[in-house]
């Protein structure tokens, strides 16, 4: 039973495309139900099922063609730079992910059907359908279980006609289907050894290379039924004559690490399924759903929003779109869209899986929009910005691993392409962990700087959870590897200070004197913010645990040596180290302003004239026609919220709902115009960044300080909510009515002085860890009125 009307997707027809499908995972596996009828359709994703085999392919670049690029660079031959770049210090394409399979379920005895409805329950995972067909009400759930890492399916018909079904699986991949008599049907596949990327030209995109096979991977499906027979016959299950029906499903591949043999052994594969199956079996389909709910709820429901327009979760969910798009008031629908992307980010990121790709860890295609890899260069980041203060720090294990994982394989990448200590990492990563560039153009392949602004996220970790043993023993280690590359990759300018070169501001480019488009200069603003933001970082950590005091002492001599952000000729801030003529000015990335958001290097207190230069390189990006990508909507949200715009932050809010969103809510990823046969696609960083956003229209802690609904539009004017955190680990409700907060509750993970801002007023006090202390409202001021008291 759902306890918030606005943490249901519902609609009254089955989907008829991925679009519309309804998304469940536990981060290793995923599906999408379609609640099809009278045909089923759930296609199924594994975190880890990947083209290629181990083993990155590096292209080392010499030291004299480095120092030849460098010297073009800063003679200012930029085109000619650039050019030798893409001629000789670029690589290979990384591989892709993959689509697992597809389940399809066939009621034999259905033709028509009445009073259909199918929906997604966001505070129990679990999706689930109902339909009238010849005088019998049948109805489905599906949800996939993160302890017991099996999908249940149940279908029941509650009447006393019995259910005739046919299930069968089926893979785009190569495969086979076997029976297994009463362990049902397995499903034995490989993956292809090579696949292209979607935006890459070839005659044959998909290999599969006998010689260097890709990884194996089994389906193993299972049914049980209350009364009625079950048989296996030409590679499907029938079901006959039963009042309801268990479908038990799990999956594994030979993935063992990125640098390890993949399994080939048939046997080890089909072992690890059926024992999960027959565990599943043995606790029955109420414990396994029971168990499934409690899991899921320890941590979407630890955050809680309510803004008004409850009945209108009444309305179907596309409807509620429809008339918002129309005009409509529907406040409520920001609470859903901020519900689901919580539950997006629960189910395609647990501990132990693979981090959120571009798509989360859904995709049916065999070669997926930019091979729906790990994208560093904004789209990986902003997966993780709401985790810390959406109180999901633990869906952030997976990706802390991986960045591990990539210090260690980006070594090799810093030594043979930077000739650098440390490790670097490039724009592009995939299940082998590729961090050298790969082919194509400079301005996107070209960008050594991921690692780096990878430990920011690391960092925010620590920030929001105050876990000292991780700082010390895991993100310390990763961050010094990361400054380790700086130092050695800064080198020194005619004007005395230090300077990345090459160096490219992402996917965007610029005129060079000759008028001719380049992307390579040196020292981009993006550079300089994430270096920045790496030293204060470490500089800070130290300052607490004096973990490594001589290290810190020459970052600390470094930091001013580094180039200072510029104001260029419109009075924007400058995005390269020269006030270049963009090639487009409304460009997609806003990658100058990360030293303003998610960073707040830029700020209100400190640098109020480079705030007033963000806003401009804002605006003019606007007034060229950007801001309706999915992710780069999002990322405007927390802009203007950050800037405590409020009128515009909502704007973006609903202009994603308007126009980066489908109707079951995926963000949206319109064609570029820049490659053949570009389509729009679901790219999960809009509604992670979007969910990021809203909450920093409620909550900003990044100055030291917490600010208490820093930019609520005056369209939010009543509403409440729990359980998000602040920096320094706060945990943080709020009631708010009439646009004017009413009550605050906080509570320090740590004994400490705590500061707290609302509007022009702020507080402190010492507090306690563990106790809630409320902050009242009155009117525009704080009063912090009592501990341990009850939320109103």
């Amino acid at each position: 039973m759902s306890l918030n009307l606005n943490s249901k997707l519902w609609y009254q027809r089955p989907a008829r495309a991925f679009k519309e499908a309804l998304p469940l995972g536990n981060g290793h596996m995923g599906a999408m139900v379609y609640g099809s009828c009278p045909g089923e359709r759930i296609s199924l994703n594994s975190d880890t099922l990947w083209s290629g085999v181990p083993g990155v392919k590096e292209v080392p670049v010499a030291a004299g063609q480095l120092s030849g690029v460098r010297s073009l660079i800063f003679s200012r031959k930029y085109h000619e730079a650039e050019k030798l770049m893409e001629q000789d210090m670029l690589g290979c394409w990384n591989e892709s992910y993959m689509p697992l399979g597809t389940l399809h379920i066939s009621y034999n005895d259905v033709a028509d059907f009445t009073e259909y409805r199918r929906e997604l329950d966001l505070e129990t995972a679990i999706a689930s359908a109902s339909f009238q067909a010849h005088g019998r009400l049948i109805s489905s759930e599906v949800f996939i279980s993160y302890p017991a890492n099996v999908m249940a399916v149940r279908i029941v018909s509650r009447s006393a006609q019995k259910l005739n079904l046919t299930v069968g699986l089926e893979s785009r991949l190569q495969c086979k289907v076997e029976e297994k008599g009463e362990d049902g049907l397995v499903l034995y596949g490989n993956a292809p050894s090579h696949v292209e990327p979607n935006y890459v030209s070839s005659r044959n995109p998909v290999v599969y290379d006998p010689e260097s096979p890709g990884m194996r991977f089994h389906i193993h499906l299972k049914a049980a039924v209350d009364h009625g027979k079950v048989s296996t016959k030409e590679g499907k299950i029938t079901i006959e004559n039963a009042s309801g029906v268990l479908l038990l499903l799990s999956t594994a591949n030979g993935y063992r690490g990125y640098d390890s043999p993949l399994e080939v052994n048939d046997r080890v594969l089909e072992s690890c399924c059926r024992e999960r199956i027959t565990a599943s079996e043995k606790k029955g389909y109420l414990v396994l759903k029971e168990e499934h709910i409690a899991d899921h709820r320890s941590l979407y429901g630890r955050v809680g929003l309510q803004l008004g327009d409850e009945e209108r979760a009444m309305l179907p969910t596309d409807e509620r779109i429809r008339r918002f798009k129309r005009g409509e008031r529907d406040n409520g629908l920001f609470s859903l869209l901020f519900n689901y992307g919580r539950y997006l980010l629960t189910a395609s990121s647990r501990e132990g899986s693979q981090p959120a790709n571009l798509q989360g860890i859904w995709n049916e295609d065999m070669r997926p929009a930019w091979s729906s890899n790990w994208t560093t260069n904004i789209n990986v980041e902003m997966n993780y910005w709401p985790a810390g203060v959406c109180n999901l720090s633990d869906c952030e294990a997976p990706l802390i691993d991986m960045v591990r994982e990539l210090k260690d394989s980006g070594v090799k990448t810093a030594e043979l392409t930077n000739h650098c200590r440390g490790f670097a990492v490039n724009h592009n990563v995939d299940i082998w962990r590729q961090t050298a560039p790969v082919s194509g153009l400079a301005k996107y392949a070209y960008w050594p700087m991921a690692g780096v602004w990878l430990c920011a996220n690391l960092y925010e970790h620590y920030r929001f959870t105050r876990d000292s043993e991780y700082l010390i023993e895991t993100c310390y280690p990763v961050m010094k590897s990361a400054a380790q590359f700086c130092l050695d990759w800064l080198v020194e300018g005619e004007d005395g200070k230090l300077h990345t070169c090459p160096s490219t501001s992402p996917e965007n480019s610029f005129f060079d004197s000759e008028g001719r488009p380049c992307s390579v200069s040196y020292s981009s603003t993006m550079d300089m913010a994430l270096i920045k933001e790496l030293f204060g970082n470490i500089i800070e950590a130290n300052e607490r645990f004096h973990m490594d005091d001589g290290f810190t002492e020459v970052l600390a001599q470094k930091l001013p040596l580094l180039p200072g952000f510029k104001i260029g000729r419109y009075g924007q801030l400058q995005e390269w180290i020269e006030d270049f003529r963009e090639v487009d000015a409304g460009h997609r990335h806003f990658a100058p302003v990360v030293a303003f958001h998610p960073f707040a290097l830029i700020n209100q207190k400190d640098t109020p004239g480079l705030v007033q230069a963000v806003k401009r390189l804002i605006d003019r990006r606007l007034e060229n026609s950007s801001g309706h990508i999915g992710w780069n909507c999002a990322w405007l949200i927390g802009i203007f919220a950050r800037l405590r715009e409020s009128g515009k932050a909502y704007d973006y809010c609903r202009q994603f709902i308007t126009h980066a969103m489908y109707d079951n809510l995926f963000g949206l990823h319109p064609p570029l115009g820049e490659t053949e046969g570009e389509l729009e696609v679901f790219q999960i960083d809009g509604n992670l960044g979007a969910v990021a956003g809203i909450a920093e229209m409620l909550l900003q802690s990044h100055l030291d300080e917490i600010l208490l609904l820093p930019a609520l539009p005056e369209e939010w004017d009543k509403g409440s909510v729990t359980g998000l955190k602040a920096r320094g680990g706060f945990e943080v409700n709020m009631e708010w009515s009439s646009g004017k907060l009413v009550l605050a509750k906080i509570k320090p993970l740590e004994t400490c002085r705590v500061k707290v801002r609302y509007r022009e007023t702020s507080i402190e006090f010492d507090a306690e860890a563990g106790i809630w202390y409320e902050v009242a409202g009155n009117r525009d001021s704080l009063t912090q009125s009592g501990r341990n008291a009850s939320f109103l």
